[in-house]
């Protein structure tokens, strides 16, 4: 079957709108994808909010996927392991005593995941001028 062009574009533009215009009436609007923004995100929408996430980049997850030192490991005090590995399921190694040590791309992918199957909206490529 060849593809219709006219009608992928179409299938985008009103699928995209139908949800843009369903999540300007929220519970809660979060202004930043990062960890903070998609944890935020999570736990609200986990309970119930309609929540939706504005992110002005591409990407979601900040600077989460660089790492330390644009190396792809992250460092996390107790508080930290406890919500990315008990609550997402993430690995993460005790290095020394209060130091945990995760994948940065481990954690941010299912950060973001983890966040959208709770129901949280994200719309990236939108900057938040004024609230």
């Amino acid at each position: 079957m060849k593809l219709d062009d006219i009608k992928i574009s179409k299938a985008i533009i009103e699928e995209y709108m139908d949800e843009l215009i369903d999540y300007l009436d929220v519970d809660v609007a979060i202004g930043g994808g990062g960890p903070s923004g998609l944890t935020a995100g999570y736990y609200l929408s986990k309970a119930g909010f309609k929540v939706s996430l504005f992110e002005r980049k591409l990407s979601i997850g900040g600077g989460m996927w660089g790492g330390g030192m644009m190396f792809n490991k992250i460092v996390v005090q107790e508080a930290g392991r406890e919500i990315l590995q008990g609550e997402f399921g993430v690995n993460c190694q005790e290095h020394e005593k209060g130091y945990y040590v995760a994948d940065s791309i481990e954690a941010t992918s299912t950060l973001c995941s983890k966040a959208c199957k709770a129901g949280l909206k994200i719309f990236n490529l939108i900057s938040i001028e004024d609230v």
